[in-house]
């Protein structure tokens, strides 16, 4: 049997035209989303010189096309062009394109390792870390769309030196704060006993599918990946994750009795 195809954007508009009309007065426009730059290399004291220059210009290059494309590949060519770089100089500062790519890759979480570390030096109660990362997490995918992308084609190779990389940049430093977080939050807030490898992977499930999943709901679901829906989703996951671990106060179901 064929696949259904969806509607175009055109006979959809009707839809999206209703809905804007079902919206109370006084609500604000949808605000688009909006990049931001690559950030500079965690060990970055000085400006880049040299050869360092044309490589920042390749990282902010590949970094602004996949943001624009939401996770989309890009070539060598286009990253090059946006650049204004020769292409031999792909292989000269980074081996190949997935030299490009890991590279780029690691520095960005490289750099949410850095918030998780900043987050865990503040003076706050365990409840408002978690409540504070877990909405950075959704906001940095809006930064980083590709990120989840580029990670699963590095699991997905079976590398182990490219495995281990992703795993000591920012996998096993995220599941430590967590396994100290979940610790401090038992004990000050009565936090559940909680395994820290599943937290690590439930909380960066909660946020992700949103984001990977893009198309469904836009085109699925005729909903609009804009800053509003975003800080809705933020509050949802927040409150999600938040409760979960949260020791639970209703009493044991009852026992069904047997008949008899």
């Amino acid at each position: 049997m064929a696949a259904q195809r969806q509607p175009p954007r055109a006979a959809r508009a009707p839809r999206e035209a209703a809905r804007r009309e079902a919206a109370p007065r006084g609500t604000p426009r949808s605000r688009p989303l909006r990049a931001r730059p690559l950030p500079a290399a965690p060990d970055a004291d000085a400006p880049p010189r040299g050869a360092d220059v044309t490589r920042e210009k390749l990282l902010a290059a590949a970094h602004d096309l996949l943001y624009e494309r939401m996770g989309g590949a890009a070539s060598i060519s286009e990253i090059c062009a946006r650049a204004d770089v020769n292409v031999a100089m792909v292989k000269y500062c980074f081996g190949s394109k997935d030299g490009l790519l890991d590279a780029l890759l690691e520095r960005v979480l490289a750099h949410l390792t850095g918030e998780i570390r900043h987050l865990a030096d503040l003076d706050l109660p365990p409840g408002e870390k978690l409540r504070r990362h877990v909405a950075a997490i959704v906001h940095n995918y809006v930064r980083y769309p590709y990120v989840n992308r580029l990670m699963n084609e590095r699991l997905m190779s079976m590398e182990p030196d490219a495995v281990d990389r992703l795993g000591s940049i920012f996998a096993v430093p995220a599941r430590d704060w967590y396994a100290q977080l979940l610790r401090d939050g038992e004990k000050a807030e009565g936090w559940r006993p909680i395994d820290p490898t599943l937290f690590f992977f439930t909380v960066v499930g909660v946020c992700e599918f949103l984001f990977a999943g893009r198309a469904l709901l836009e085109r699925g679901f005729d909903e609009r990946m804009d800053a509003e829906l975003v800080e809705r989703f933020s509050a949802h996951a927040t409150e999600l994750v938040t409760n979960g671990v949260a020791r639970s106060s209703a009493p044991p179901r009852a026992r069904r009795s047997r008949a008899r």
